[in-house]
């Protein structure tokens, strides 16, 4: 990165313009290296073809939200076994292509979004100047590369929304280190199924008695990993419980409402 008094830049490109507006910064970004390699066939190639601009969001300067207008440049590719031709520069430390947001801040909304969640991540961001939705922190996270340590034993599973009412999900989390496993796309029950599947030193998945992945359970249970145990739990009503404790219960329920009454 080459070093400017205002944001560091990758080398070949230079702040040619900085325009103070009401909601931020808009910096012109001109791109000044002699040459560029074919994203194909990585032959480097200095006959430009033409240019044109490319908007950037980056990482906010002192509140302030900044817009880069990159003047990015196409070249022709001289290779003459390359099936491409014409080609556009690419700034691999710096913002992947056709993305709206350089990597940095990309970067900046996903360590929000792992520190609070989307909801919360969106009113943090806000305040610190960043432009951002809970749907764009959360598919952030989402691209996140799974890294699994170890083998899992002790499995919990239950379903989640990504939007309330609309699109779910199952969340996987291991019971022993208390963590996020994996995020499944959906909640049907071949696709967890398919998931345990891949994991065949699971011992014991606690599941949601009412969820529809419940049946994953059964269903992710190869003949060969019969011995597998289950764990369901259901507190969402007094039908969960026993028959006696659900008696008490409703028992109670009676005499604060009779109290009511009678207060009344």
């Amino acid at each position: 990165m080459e070093k400017t008094p205002l944001l560091p830049l990758p080398e070949g490109m230079l702040i040619d313009q900085i325009q103070i507006t009401a909601t931020g910064l808009v910096i012109a970004v001109v791109a000044t290296h002699p040459t560029a390699c074919c994203p194909l066939c990585a032959f480097a190639s200095s006959a430009m073809h033409s240019h044109y601009r490319r908007v950037l969001r980056d990482a906010p300067c002192a509140g302030r939200r900044v817009q880069l207008c990159l003047t990015v440049r196409k070249f022709y590719c001289r290779n003459p076994l390359c099936e491409r031709k014409i080609f556009t520069e690419r700034l691999p430390q710096f913002a992947e292509p056709w993305a709206r947001m350089t990597m940095r801040h990309c970067q900046q909304i996903t360590d929000i979004g792992l520190a609070t969640s989307g909801k919360c991540g969106a009113r943090l961001a806000a305040r610190l100047g960043i432009q951002t939705t809970r749907q764009t922190i959360l598919s952030r996270i989402m691209l996140l590369p799974n890294v699994l340590t170890g083998s899992v034993l002790y499995l919990g599973i239950d379903d989640f929304a990504f939007r309330r009412g609309g699109w779910f999900g199952t969340i996987l989390v291991n019971l022993e280190s208390h963590k996020v496993v994996d995020l499944l796309p959906d909640r049907q029950a071949g696709t967890a199924a398919r998931w345990m599947r891949h994991h065949p030193d699971i011992m014991v998945v606690s599941r949601d008695g009412e969820s529809r992945v419940c049946k994953s359970c059964l269903s992710g249970c190869s003949p060969g990993h019969s011995g597998r145990g289950q764990v369901s739990y259901r507190a969402k009503s007094d039908r969960s419980y026993p028959t006696p404790v659900g008696t008490m219960s409703s028992r109670n329920r009676g005499c604060k409402q009779s109290r009511r009454v009678r207060e009344i």
